[in-house]
């Protein structure tokens, strides 16, 4: 079996991405993959749908988790809430769309004996918080604000809903959990995709030791509770893909392969993987031409 994944299209941004990510459409209608998987920030807003229309001309099978991007909203959005967004806006688009919403449940494939499981995960800060009062007496006030030495996370601008991040990264990590539960007793064997890191070590790398900058981003990366789920089904999932930092970085955590898909706002990159020999290739669409590496 063979399963093209990629992530941070942000369709709608930067021409040159969009050049790249149709060059990267040309390539999955050349190489006609068995299972497309997109890791999150596909476009925000009506951009959305603008990049689900590009895929409609493939014929193999097509699975997302939605990112950050994908459920910002402005004040007065017509589609109402992230929440709203999340939970029933892009579902509703991917279906009419062809692809499968991880996020409401994983993606069974019998024949191969594989499931996908999948979410966007979120942060609830616990991958810095022991660190942040040793860098600033203000630290609680910048993570309530996701206010940085420079700037401000724009998911404190454009997310909206009746959550805070803890409260919803413990939604989406028990979801998870359900989901996981539900794929292991279906196949053999499960991939994991996430849009925020699934663990640490997919993250964006921090200097040694850390500026205060880097640990608030961390804090906004990811969580434990994710990665205690990996600990748990270790032998059960095969691969973890994320996405979310453009920083294309493989690790292993709990002897599970990972990876960091990379791209950015101007290029794009694709993994696919051979299944069930987990074997990778990797390949970069630029606005000038595709290199494989």
């Amino acid at each position: 079996m063979k399963i093209a994944i990629t992530a941070d299209l942000h369709w709608g941004i930067n021409p040159a991405g969009d050049e790249s990510t149709r060059k990267l459409i040309d390539h999955l209608l050349y190489t006609s993959p068995d299972l497309l998987i997109l890791a999150g920030d596909i476009g925000a807003g009506d951009d959305f749908e603008k990049c689900l229309n590009l895929f409609d001309v493939l014929s193999c099978q097509r699975a997302l988790v939605p990112g950050n991007h994908d459920i910002w909203v402005t004040s007065d959005d017509e589609r109402g809430d992230s929440w709203q967004v999340y939970s029933q806006h892009l579902p509703q688009l991917c279906e009419r769309h062809g692809f499968h919403y991880l996020d409401q449940g994983p993606l069974v494939l019998p024949g191969a004996g594989l499931a996908v499981a999948g979410t966007m995960n979120w942060y609830d800060y616990s991958w810095s918080i022991d660190r942040l009062p040793e860098f600033a007496s203000d630290w609680e006030q910048r993570l309530r604000t996701k206010r940085f030495l420079r700037g401000r996370h724009n998911d404190a601008r454009f997310v909206r809903w009746p959550f805070t991040d803890a409260s919803f990264t413990a939604a989406v990590v028990e979801k998870l959990e359900r989901h996981l539960a539900d794929a292991a007793a279906q196949a053999e064997r499960m991939l994991l995709v996430t849009h925020h890191p699934a663990f640490e070590g997919l993250n964006y790398p921090s200097t040694v030791p850390p500026h205060l900058d880097q640990l608030l981003w961390r804090a906004f990366s990811g969580n434990r509770s994710v990665e205690k789920l990996i600990e748990r089904y270790a032998d059960r999932i095969g691969m973890v893909f994320s996405g979310h930092t453009h920083k294309e970085r493989s690790n292993m955590f709990a002897n599970v392969p990972g990876y960091n898909i990379g791209g950015d706002y101007g290029w794009k990159r694709l993994l696919t993987v051979s299944w069930p020999e987990m074997a990778v290739e990797t390949v970069e669409f630029r606005a000038e031409s595709p290199n494989l590496t």
